[in-house]
């Protein structure tokens, strides 16, 4: 119980956090924007576009944050949700989910569900496969630019990111707001530091890192 009470105050916590750093991006935020919400869980960054007006197209792979993002956006004409994950390519992966997961009914911890089975945070011996989509290929596919673009995807964010350098799919996007979880998963410490020498060579300033 504590467990659980203890990562709902962390998961509120991280929300006012995200909230008031958004306040000035959704100001600029109208009818004609496109929000693309990788990582939705229960859709509350996705609400905050939706209330400006924003086209939302939300991804979350995790059954149960994706059957309460579709109750809660139920009938909604303006946010499109595909219960995948994103990655670097298409096709199928395991999905692990929060050790403490199986203990709890409640959504609290599908906020740490993660493709990489080496999360520290995960059960590594248990994990469902999930349909997995190439960003790249999605966002091109798109025909319009993403305006803001919000990844929260557990690790899997170093590798799509690097692809989207190389491949320039960066440029199709306004800006990008990325949280990295290197305190969570071992050798990935190395990893951000390296993609964040990247943007710095490359001279990318629209890819925003820890933004919370």
């Amino acid at each position: 119980m504590w467990q659980s009470l203890k990562r709902k105050i962390l998961n509120r916590s991280a929300y006012f956090t995200s909230y008031v750093k958004l306040i000035p991006i959704l100001k600029n935020i109208d009818k004609s924007s496109l929000f693309v919400d990788c990582g939705a869980n229960i859709g509350d960054i996705s609400s905050l576009f939706l209330s400006r007006g924003a086209k939302v197209i939300a991804f979350e792979p995790d059954l149960l944050a994706f059957s309460r993002i579709q109750k809660r956006f139920s009938g909604g004409q303006r946010i499109e949700l595909i219960n995948k994950a994103v990655a670097d390519s298409d096709g199928k992966a395991m999905f692990y989910y929060h050790k403490e997961r199986l203990k709890s009914e409640g959504v609290e911890f599908t906020v740490s569900s993660s493709l990489l089975r080496e999360k520290i945070n995960v059960d590594g011996e248990h994990g469902i496969e999930v349909e997995i989509v190439d960003l790249c290929k999605y966002i091109d596919a798109l025909g319009r630019k993403v305006d803001i673009l919000k990844m929260d995807i557990e690790g899997e964010e170093i590798a799509v990111l690097n692809k989207m350098i190389s491949e320039e799919t960066y440029k199709r996007v306004g800006l990008i707001l990325v949280e990295t979880h290197e305190t969570k998963i071992p050798g990935h410490r190395e990893k951000v530091a390296a993609l964040k020498r990247r943007i710095h060579e490359e001279g990318i300033t629209n890819i925003k890192l820890n933004w919370i």
